[in-house]
């Protein structure tokens, strides 16, 4: 068995590069596919608007929890502890989801069906491949604590 010092995630994606990938990608394809939302423009920006603000929120309440445990944001690395409170009292990856609804609201705001649609994948590429590794890692580094933290938080809300 490793020390907890030098057990990690077993983590090979990086999830900010296939979150901006999504979001490069949904721009392209429509550029040369199309693919407007029907919404007109001052809902589209508004509500898109609202949902990318509530990400940043929930973004920088979850990394400044991070700065200020001395943890890094590199899903590959040793944690430390275990964050519970905050944006973690209702999401266990109120990051991940930060980065979703981000996409989702840039999306809506530029009525851009496409970056909605890429962004919905990188969610299923982090769901799938990217959060098990990290809760496995977690299971085996506190135990107990993080079965009872998992059974009453959600995964994504």
């Amino acid at each position: 068995m490793m020390e907890p010092d030098q057990d990690q995630p077993n983590v090979a994606i990086h999830p900010p590069t296939i979150f901006f990938s999504a979001l490069l990608i949904g721009f392209i394809i429509r550029i040369f596919a199309g693919g407007w939302l029907p919404l007109p423009r001052l809902i589209g920006e508004g509500f898109g608007g609202l949902m990318m603000l509530g990400a940043l929120v929930m973004a920088v309440t979850a990394i400044s929890a991070f700065a200020e445990g001395g943890e890094t944001l590199r899903p590959a690395s040793p944690s430390q502890q275990l964050f519970t409170s905050g944006p973690f009292q209702f999401s266990r990856n109120p990051i991940y989801l930060a980065m979703m609804l981000f996409g989702a609201g840039f999306g809506v705001a530029t009525l851009n069906l496409w970056i909605v649609l890429t962004t919905l994948g990188a969610g299923v590429i982090f769901n799938f491949f990217v959060i098990p590794q990290e809760e496995d890692y977690l299971a085996r580094r506190f135990g107990a604590v993080y079965d009872h933290y998992r059974s009453n938080t959600r995964r994504w809300v």
